[in-house]
């Protein structure tokens, strides 16, 4: 009856639930490795498939809504550009309070709960940076495997050269 009870208290408070939906164990963490360029040559919708997953389990943590979607092979580079900047710039409500160690309203004097809270903020404030960095890597991985931006770098790279090519046309 009491796990009955304690599961109202932190359901019923809108605060206490956004805690213990942070903590999500059924949540696949896992970010997928970077695809070889010759496997995504001869296949481009694995990239989209393996990464367009993952981004969108993990957008349900952005605190801004209208994530962005990962697009198709075709999307146009303001899309990709607009993808990218949204998810190296991503900010998560995930926070991890609800697996705090040592409960700080347990402690015996004010300095024991003071440092109790300590602890606890420490260890949310290593959880939040190993989830910064899972989501950095995730977008980093996706980057670097993307065939959109390695079309996009070609192009730039060509018109760079035709623009170097023509000015030398000009001198000569």
């Amino acid at each position: 009856y009491s796990c009955i009870t304690r599961a109202m208290e932190i359901l019923s408070d809108p605060i206490k639930r956004r805690s213990f939906d942070s903590v999500d164990p059924t949540f696949d963490d896992s970010i997928p490795n970077q695809i070889k360029s010759e496997k995504i040559e001869k296949n481009p919708p694995l990239f989209f498939k393996t990464f367009g997953e993952a981004f969108e389990t993990n957008a349900r943590w952005s605190v801004k809504q209208n994530v962005p979607q990962l697009g198709t092979l075709s999307s146009s580079r303001e899309h990709v550009e607009n993808f990218y900047e949204f998810w190296y710039n991503f900010q998560s409500w995930r926070e991890f309070s609800y697996l705090d160690e040592e409960d700080k309203d347990k402690g015996e004097n004010r300095d024991e709960r003071r440092w109790l809270d300590r602890q606890n903020k420490a260890a949310r404030q290593q959880r939040k940076k190993a989830e910064n960095q899972r989501i950095r890597q995730l977008v980093d991985n996706a980057y670097n495997c993307d065939p959109r931006v390695a079309r996009f770098k070609l192009e730039d790279k060509k018109r760079k050269l035709d623009i170097k090519k023509a000015r030398q046309d000009e001198i000569r």
